[in-house]
């Protein structure tokens, strides 16, 4: 059965920068990857578990499969073309009654990513209604320039820099985007978003799945990348394999030099000064 969008969602994935909900995975299937993902945070520890479960596809073969499911990759393909990689998965997690959020932002700002086309697939593996702190979409805010951000580090900001988006946000174009278990939203690298904290008793947990098309180009380092549908004609990017062995010595340290490239394009300004 196919999962591309209608037309209609095509158009306002266009028009307002983002397309959702959009239901992936049953209620079984997501009970199911979830316990795969809490295992993964048992396995290494609390500690080590902040590192390995960023790029997951590249150690564990569920998470693997998960970035080239067709329910996601055909979505994205509709709004990215026919040749789509994966430049990362991430997770957004808030923990019950903590105070975590995400302060409005745009992706594009840090990334590094050129042209703009790119888009985040974001799964919801629990609960994210209203009183989890789901993302707010700023309509159509992907239209417009990309703005200058200030670095806070703020403690309970969950971006990497705690980068705050200069200007005012026109609040009559927010639109508060709340997923059931099993759904993901779509949103353009350009858009305007933020989130609130969790007001619940279970945790918040968002599986970020970041795609380009093959054309996009690393603009800050030679970065790694997954291909998911197509074909890649510019080598822009160093295609990683599939993991052969779960947590394996090999696959472990092919995770850990794509997070070095990751985090010093994430965080170029950092070392303007050594270069």
């Amino acid at each position: 059965m196919s999962a591309h969008l209608s037309a209609e969602a095509i158009r306002s994935f266009q028009k307002n920068g983002f397309c959702s909900p959009i239901r992936v995975y049953s209620e079984v299937e997501t009970a199911e990857l979830r316990r795969q993902f809490e295992a993964v945070e048992t396995y290494f520890g609390p500690e080590r578990a902040k590192r390995h479960i960023t790029d997951l596809h590249l150690i564990a073969d569920w998470a693997w499969r998960v970035v080239h499911d067709p329910r996601i990759v055909e979505p994205i393909s509709d709004v990215l073309g026919p040749n789509v990689l994966l430049w990362s998965l991430n997770w957004f997690i808030k923990e019950p009654l903590d105070q975590k959020f995400v302060s409005y932002h745009q992706d594009a700002t840090y990334w590094g990513l050129e042209p703009h086309d790119v888009a985040t697939a974001w799964i919801a593996l629990s609960d994210a209604s209203e009183a989890t702190g789901p993302m707010k979409f700023v309509s159509g805010s992907h239209l417009e320039e990309v703005r200058y951000h200030e670095d806070t580090f703020g403690k309970d900001n969950l971006l990497s820099r705690g980068q705050v988006i200069e200007g005012d946000i026109d609040e009559e174009k927010v639109v508060l985007s709340p997923l059931g278990a099993g759904e993901m939203s779509l949103h353009h690298v350009r858009l305007i978003h933020g989130s609130t904290p969790n007001q619940t008793t279970d945790r918040r947990i968002g599986m970020v799945l970041r795609y380009c098309a093959t054309h996009v180009r690393q603009t800050k380092v030679r970065d790694t990348a997954v291909l998911v549908r197509g074909e890649d004609r510019f080598g822009n990017f160093d295609l990683l394999p599939k993991p052969e062995k779960e947590f394996g010595e090999v696959e472990l340290a092919r995770q850990r030099d794509a997070l070095v490239r990751m985090q010093r394009a994430l965080h170029s300004k950092d070392y303007e000064d050594q270069d």
